[in-house]
């Protein structure tokens, strides 16, 4: 490795802990990597290693789409993966209910594990990873710059595109992308690492949270500083769907309520993998409301709108709930309109956001 074009991402990569080396200390950057041992490489870098909580909750609630609900069960299938170790670990199933992986993308339904990855199904991947399924499929048949514009396939250009437009998955200097192109080790590292430092871009951020809501007697309950990943891209603030309903759920159950709601929970949410969907019901009173918030869109519910286009990070859909380019300095009550648009005091770097209490109508 020493003095190896891709030695610092390598290295950087490895003391993470999302690649290894080989047992007799080597790393062999200039052989080529696997279908298998690829996906295991962005699984790991991604945070969505088997047993996770992310991964628990897309096996159990993943759903196949049908109109806006998508009752019916998600249960993807590789025909050649039973016996494979991507498998018994745990891998192949991160894989496929998380959306990294969808059997139809390959011949009957055979991923062939040990075929070494190409360049153009690297693309489709880290696309997938950074939450972009719905704006490469629009842009499926593009004529995209490269000269062999005609060697990529329809339904992967968009991809190709999104991983290209990113900084990820780059040309060549003649102007090729060459998509048919087994990728090394060391590539595969660099072109992970490229989508990890978009994907975490503004993480962890200063900022202290404040969440608020009214219980069913009126008085205004306040908790400081709750536990939620917050990231800050191009001046606004990001939070995870879930970690919000959790919230609410949480508070609901503190102010004593002994209603929760039509299914018998304060809320629930379903995965779609293939669309990258968190569609949540907030079951509280009696007239249940449904949004679905997809990566890569701001429309989450009829005609409403997020703050700006809603991102991925580590299988999470992200929303923005504050701009900070042009803060609110009173928080919106209202959050299922307005959405979770948050206050803004730059004084004291906090954030503040209303969760509100739906007391029920009808018991």
């Amino acid at each position: 490795m020493e003095d190896h074009w891709a030695q610092a991402e390598i290295e950087k990569a490895v003391a993470t802990g999302w690649v290894d080396g080989y047992p007799d200390g080597t790393f062999k950057p200039e052989k080529t990597i696997t279908r298998a041992e690829f996906t295991k490489m962005i699984l790991d870098a991604i945070h969505l290693t088997p047993g996770c909580e992310t991964v628990e909750w897309m096996v159990d609630t993943a759903k196949r789409r049908e109109g806006n609900y998508g009752t019916t069960s998600y249960e993807p299938r590789l025909n050649d993966m039973n016996d494979h170790w991507l498998t018994t670990q745990g891998w192949t199933e991160a894989a496929l209910y998380s959306g990294m992986v969808v059997p139809s993308d390959y011949n009957g339904g055979n991923f062939r594990p040990e075929k070494p990855i190409a360049r153009y199904e690297i693309a489709l991947m880290v696309t997938r990873a950074l939450g972009q399924v719905i704006e490469a499929n629009l842009e499926e048949g593009l004529n995209l710059s490269f000269t062999d514009n005609e060697d990529i396939l329809d339904w992967m250009k968009g991809y190709v595109h999104m991983a290209s437009e990113a900084g990820v998955v780059r040309g060549y200097p003649d102007g090729s992308f060459q998509p048919n192109k087994a990728s090394t080790r060391a590539e595969a590292v660099v072109m992970v690492q490229r989508m990890l430092d978009v994907m975490e871009e503004g993480l962890d951020p200063d900022i202290h949270l404040v969440v608020q809501y009214q219980d069913k007697n009126g008085t205004t309950v306040v908790r400081d500083r709750p536990s939620l990943t917050m990231q800050v891209v191009d001046g606004m603030v990001y939070i995870p769907v879930r970690g919000l309903f959790e919230l609410q759920a949480d508070m609901m159950k503190e102010a004593g309520s002994e209603y929760a709601g039509y299914w018998g929970q304060f809320w629930y949410a379903l995965w779609w993998p293939v669309e990258q969907i968190c569609c949540v019901e907030n079951t509280l009173g009696n007239e249940p409301l449904v949004f679905n918030y997809q990566m890569g869109t701001d429309h989450y519910f009829n005609d409403n709108l997020l703050l700006g286009v809603a991102r991925s990070l580590y299988g999470e859909v992200m929303i923005p709930v504050c701009d900070l380019n042009h803060p609110d300095s009173e928080v919106q009550d209202n959050w299922y309109q307005d959405n979770w648009h948050g206050a803004w005091d730059g004084e004291s770097n906090t954030l503040t956001l209303s969760l509100r209490y739906h007391a029920p109508t009808l018991v």
